[in-house]
């Protein structure tokens, strides 16, 4: 999300790491809606929203590829290089008096100098998935950069405990031979003892179910919820956030790709009660659109603080939502009953300000659901990283927060189109499982670190939700396709920023040929196949719904 200076996240480290998960390839198109993807076959030409250009666009054609995945020979492994057996440069030395090390000794003098990189040859037995552990020891919090082969893969942090322990990086690729790996301190002064690879822990299996959160939800959205459970293990769908109504990232999407995504992403930002403005609040109405020519809608919320200084950022307003908390049951009552507990003391003037907003949003929704448009809902995203004002007075005043929106939403203004999106970035975040469909993490790497499939995060999200979807809400560049396929990591959905994160060849986070590649491959869902597999129904009120199967569907991945 519009992302800020240092705040670029490697990202999700504060997850319970999670092991290898082995995940069931299926087909790309379900068996009952066959889909023809020979490269002779015309693409369907994509309907570009009449807000995007004044005249008929016709984008580029391009064939379908497959993405495949390098061949794989699981077997047992554990291998380990001491530091002190590496080649070391004259800025090195090998010491051995702190207790803890293996070998015969650990090496000191790393610093974020590129010259003085801890280079390791590692002897890889098979082309498979690892565990690479690096065993280092600091006295003070210390950062440091595992490279793969050449390319900037993770960051590694440890506790200044003085003591050595194991920063893993989970799932990782190698092919058999004589591989490198290269530890740069970034951070701090660490001692590296050694490189530990292993077997990728292997995940349990989960199983998937369409069921929603509100026992109330519309046949649409119903529908919708389906339709992602059969995608999911499948396809990638394609979401690109815009930064406002005129689309301007769909029709550079169009233009270049011939494609455009199924998921367009807008906020609620101009609906906020403390600094919005009616001419910022365009986002229902463009997602009616969107929805119209058969897209699917998601929606998330910059949401100003209710009162006080107008921002998201904690460091910039002076509302806290810990004055808001209360014990009193609020979420049912209507106005004249909120004003009696505000009178008497009960509540704060902050608890009003937080019901007025969340009753302004509601009152947007509610548009899209007299429409017949569902919506993906991510609200009080990233609450865990303390930004955002919302999570900023810790967990439990954000779960309260989360718990008294999707009561007052659900039952006190039936709101049944929603899918709830749970984006608090850390298990101790989490909201109970009966107030969200979808788990989903925002991941952001700088431009020179290879994303990857983001494999490690991608199964530590799936180990906290358990029989939930997860997927990918936000993200700097669309996921390498060849290491999702090969890590089997698919993400029921990406959203990708819009600025410089966007086909912008100089930011360096996404070519022009990666969303080429990426839009017309045989792992990500565009717009065009969706109408093809789901044509929207017209209904009486000119809205259009996608039709789909309505029986409870359960994806189980081994």
């Amino acid at each position: 999300m519009k992302r800020i200076g240092s705040i670029i996240l490697s990202m999700l480290c504060f997850f319970v790491m999670t092991g290898c998960q082995t995940v069931q390839q299926y087909p790309r198109v379900p068996q009952s809606v066959p889909l023809s993807t020979t490269e002779t076959t015309e693409p369907p030409t994509e309907s570009v929203p009449e807000t995007m250009a004044t005249t008929t666009i016709r984008g580029p054609s391009y064939p379908q590829e497959t993405v495949s995945a390098p061949a794989s020979m699981e077997m047992p492994a554990e291998v380990r290089v001491q530091a002190e057996d590496c080649k070391l440069s004259t800025l090195f030395t090998v010491e051995n008096e702190r207790s803890g090390y293996t070998g015969s000794g650990y090496v000191a003098g790393l610093s974020g100098d590129l010259q003085n990189t801890l280079l390791f040859q590692v002897s890889v037995p098979s082309s498979q998935h690892y565990d690479i552990s690096v065993v280092m020891a600091a006295d003070a919090d210390a950062t440091c950069l595992m490279t793969v082969e050449g390319t900037p893969y993770n960051l590694l942090t440890i506790p200044g405990t003085g003591k050595f322990v194991q920063a893993t990086v989970q799932g990782v690729y190698l092919e058999a031979g004589t591989r490198t790996i290269t530890i740069q301190q970034k951070s701090g002064d660490a001692l590296i003892d050694c490189i530990l690879l292993k077997n990728a822990e292997k995940q349990d299996s989960v199983s998937i179910s369409s069921e929603l959160c509100d026992p109330n939800a519309t046949e649409e959205t119903k529908n919708l919820m389906q339709f992602l459970v059969e995608q999911y293990g499948k396809t990638m769908i394609s979401g690109q956030y815009v930064s406002s109504a005129e689309n301007t990232e769909l029709t550079q999407i169009y233009q270049i790709t011939g494609q455009l995504p199924l998921i367009r992403f807008a906020d609620l930002y101009g609906y906020s009660g403390n600094g919005g403005s009616p001419e910022e609040a365009d986002a229902i109405d463009s997602s009616l659109e969107w929805a119209e020519r058969g897209g699917i809608v998601g929606l998330m919320w910059h949401w100003n603080a209710p009162i006080g200084t107008a921002s998201v950022y904690k460091d910039e307003t002076d509302f806290s939502l810990a004055n808001a908390v209360t014990d009193a049951d609020i979420a049912h009552l209507n106005r004249y009953e909120l004003q009696q507990l505000r009178k008497d003391g009960t509540i704060s003037a902050e608890c009003i300000a937080l019901i007025e907003d969340i009753d302004a949003a509601a009152e947007a929704l509610k548009e899209l659901q007299e429409a017949g448009v569902p919506v993906l809902w991510r609200p009080l995203q990233e609450a865990s990283n303390g930004w955002f004002w919302w999570g900023a007075s810790g967990s439990e005043a954000y779960q309260w927060l989360w718990h008294l929106m999707y009561t007052r939403m659900v039952d006190y203004h039936q709101l049944h189109n929603l899918i709830w999106i749970w984006n608090g970035q850390s298990a101790e975040y989490l909201v109970p499982d009966t107030e969200y469909d979808i788990a989903a993490a925002d991941i952001y790497v700088d431009a020179d670190e290879a994303y990857g499939s983001r494999y490690e995060q991608f199964f530590a999200l799936q180990k906290i939700a358990k029989n939930k979807m997860v997927a990918l809400s936000e993200c700097s560049t669309i996921p390498d396709l060849t290491a999702i396929r090969r890590d089997q990591a698919i993400w029921s959905f990406f959203g990708l920023w819009y600025g410089e994160y966007l086909m912008d060849d100089a930011a360096g986070y996404t070519t022009k040929q990666q969303m080429i590649d990426a839009y017309n491959s045989d792992l990500v869902l565009t717009l065009s196949e969706y109408q093809a597999w789901y044509a929207p129904k017209q209904t009486t009120t000119g809205k259009s719904t996608i039709q789909t199967e309505t029986t409870t569907t359960t994806t189980t991945i081994p």
